[in-house]
C-alpha cells in the first residue's frame, strides 16, 4: 500500500478501466490507502474499500461483460403510464427508465451488508440530493482526516453512515436513466451531476496527496438518438463542463484511452476497457512513481 488517495471518475460501464488501473498499481506495489469515486467510479472505489481484492474485481468485470444485461430492470409500467398521465394532466410517476433494483441487489451481495464506516480502507463517494440540490458526500474519513465540524463547503452535506451498496447505487443513478435512491431522507442521484471527479472533495477532508483517473472527458456523438443515449450524452457534456470550472489539485492525472463504442451500458466492452486501463497505467508507471516521490 502507498500513502496517497486515488480519485475515480464516472463513465458508465467504462468504469471497468479503473479496475485495469488498480491492477497495474498492484503489480507495482502502489495500491492506494484511500479511495474516492463518483458514479461508476463509486462502485470500483466502494468494492476496493470494502476489502475486495483486485483479482475479484477483475472477475466481476468479466462476469458483467457476459451477464450485465441481466441486471438491467426496465421500468415497464412507469413507461406505459407516462404518456397517459401527461395527456390527462396528472403527475407522471416515471422516475427513471431503469429501476436499478437488480443492480442494487448485485452490489449488496458483493458487499454483504457492509456499512461505509466499516470499510477496510478510507472511502469517499459523492451523490446529489434532488430535494435540496446539495451534494451529499458519504465518507468514513472523518476520524482519520478531519472532524465533521471542520467541513464547511457550500452546498455540500457530509454523511458518515449508510449501507455501502445503497450509496454506490445512488452515486451511479444517472438522472432519467436510473430511478433516484432514497437514503437518510435524501432523494439521491448520480454524484457526477455536480462532481464527476471528486478530487476537491477528497482534498477538503485533509487528503493532500490525490492521484486521479478521468474517464469522462473523451466525447463521441451518440450512436443513436434514443432517449437513453440522449440523456447520457447530455449528462456527459454537463459533467465535462463542470470539471473544467473546478480547480482539482491532484498530484497526477491519468486519462486512459476509451475503446471506441464503449458507453453507459455497453457491458460487452468492459473487458476491453479494463485492458485499456491496465496497459495505459503500466506505460505511465515511471511518471506515477515520480509524482508520488515528489510529494513524500
Amino acid at each position: 500500500m502507498a500513502d496517497y488517495g486515488l480519485a475515480l471518475s464516472g463513465g458508465g460501464t467504462k468504469g471497468a478501466i479503473h479496475v485495469g488501473v488498480l491492477t497495474a498499481l498492484e503489480e507495482n506495489g502502489l495500491l492506494p490507502d484511500r479511495i474516492a469515486g463518483a458514479s461508476a467510479g463509486s462502485i470500483v472505489a466502494g468494492l476496493y474499500a470494502s476489502g475486495m481484492d483486485i483479482g475479484a474485481l477483475r472477475e466481476n468485470v468479466r462476469w458483467l461483460a457476459k451477464h450485465g444485461d441481466h441486471y438491467i430492470d426496465p421500468n415497464i409500467l412507469g413507461v406505459l403510464l407516462f404518456l397517459p398521465q401527461v395527456l390527462l394532466h396528472r403527475s407522471p410517476s416515471l422516475m427513471g427508465l431503469i429501476k436499478g433494483n437488480r443492480l442494487l441487489h448485485y452490489l449488496c451481495d458483493l458487499t454483504d451488508g457492509l456499512e461505509i464506516q466499516d470499510c477496510q480502507k478510507g472511502l469517499l463517494i459523492p451523490t446529489v440530493d434532488l430535494n435540496s440540490g446539495n451534494t451529499v458526500v458519504f465518507t468514513n474519513l472523518f476520524e482519520e482526516k478531519a472532524p465533521i465540524s471542520a467541513l464547511r463547503e457550500e452546498n455540500v452535506k457530509w454523511q458518515k453512515n449508510g449501507l455501502l451498496c445503497d450509496i454506490m447505487m445512488a452515486s451511479s443513478s444517472v438522472p432519467a436513466v436510473f430511478s433516484p435512491r432514497q437514503i437518510n431522507g435524501y432523494m439521491l442521484v448520480d454524484g457526477g451531476v455536480t462532481n464527476n471527479l471528486p478530487v476537491d472533495l477528497f482534498i477538503s477532508t485533509g487528503e493532500s496527496r490525490v492521484m486521479a483517473v478521468d474517464i469522462g472527458d473523451t466525447y463521441e456523438m451518440p450512436k443513436d438518438h434514443s432517449i437513453m443515449e440522449i440523456a447520457f450524452h447530455s449528462f456527459s457534456i454537463m459533467s465535462r463542463e463542470l470539471k473544467d470550472c473546478r480547480s482539482s489539485g491532484e498530484i497526477f492525472l491519468l486519462k486512459p484511452p476509451i475503446p471506441k463504442g464503449a458507453g453507459l451500458l455497453t457491458f460487452e466492452y468492459m473487458e476491453e476497457c479494463m485492458e485499456s486501463g491496465y496497459v495505459y497505467t503500466k506505460k505511465m508507471m515511471p511518471r506515477i512513481r515520480r509524482a508520488l516521490e515528489k510529494t513524500i
